[in-house]
């Protein structure tokens, strides 16, 4: 990459690689899964295609992300191994930003945004990790599907870590069928857990479901703690 810090810090040696505009956002999109490049441009509206291809190429040439050819030969691109290995710090600057938005007194898109119910299925499903490592159950192994507003993405909980990937082709113990809106109350402590389970549609292991029910409805670990305000940033 041709801009450089120069400084003898690891941090600053890891931002020469990561902190160029919209590189950490193409590396959250492919969390979810590999992505062809039209689908990547698509889910980060004002990136231009040569900025784009740039970024992707920089990704590649640092080993964090590799091209692979489907069967339809249109390429995909998906994380390797070391690109995986960044999510962890992505949760973690997720949810620092979650509570220091909460924790600024004026109002802001970033704040305006953790109280909407019209964010993106991927951001909703990003979430329930960010929620999850609040309720670790190492030994519920299960491998469960949630559909967020008809978008499908499967749910891996094993070892107490949950990951969320796009799609639903395997087999699962479970179910959720939600939407944005109702899972997004449910996070902020909106809905109890029966009012949120009326608005979904629920079946299967009842172990798994019980579990992933926990990581999106808050209310009844919370209810002496929550307020209108800091509804979300209680579950941190």
């Amino acid at each position: 990459m041709a801009r450089t810090y120069n400084q003898d810090c690891i941090l600053a040696h890891a931002l020469d690689l990561l902190g160029e505009r919209w590189t950490l956002l193409i590396v959250r999109d492919l969390f979810l899964g590999p992505q062809r490049f039209g689908d990547l441009q698509a889910g980060l509206p004002g990136i231009g295609a040569n900025l784009l291809s740039k970024r992707l190429k920089e990704l590649e040439e640092a080993g964090l992300v590799e091209a692979v050819q489907s069967g339809d030969a249109r390429g995909r691109y998906r994380l390797t191994e070391t690109g995986e290995a960044l999510r962890p710090a992505v949760r973690s600057m997720m949810k620092w930003s979650i509570m220091y938005f909460f924790e600024r007194p004026e109002s802001c898109p970033a704040r305006e945004c953790l109280y909407s119910d019209d964010l993106t299925p991927d951001s909703v499903a990003l979430a329930i990790e960010i929620f999850a490592a609040h309720c670790p159950e190492p030994d519920n192994n299960y491998v469960a599907h949630l559909l967020i507003d008809d978008f499908p993405y499967t749910v891996y909980n094993m070892g107490g870590q949950m990951t969320v990937r796009r799609g639903a082709d395997g087999p699962a113990v479970a179910t959720i069928m939600s939407d944005v809106a109702t899972i997004m109350q449910s996070f902020r402590m909106e809905l109890s857990l029966e009012e949120a389970k009326k608005r979904m549609k629920i079946s299967g292991d009842q172990k798994a479901l019980n579990h992933l029910l926990r990581c999106i409805v808050h209310s009844e670990e919370h209810k002496e703690t929550a307020t209108a305000e800091p509804a979300m940033a209680a579950s941190f």
